[in-house]
């Protein structure tokens, strides 16, 4: 009768995992978008500047 004790908290931590596993792939994926829109824009500022003292 010991069985389905340890089954619920067990369960309970996989999910919790799951939920952080998902908010950092998304965050990690709107980290890795706003870097490749942001880095040719600061390039071109870099060039732009650096060609036009």
């Amino acid at each position: 009768m010991d069985l389905p004790d340890p089954a619920g908290p067990a369960t309970l931590p996989k999910h919790i995992l799951d939920i952080w596993v998902i908010v950092l792939i998304i965050l990690a994926t709107i980290l890795i978008m706003t870097a490749l829109v942001l880095c040719p824009a600061t390039a071109v500022i870099i060039y732009r500047v650096r060609t036009h003292p």
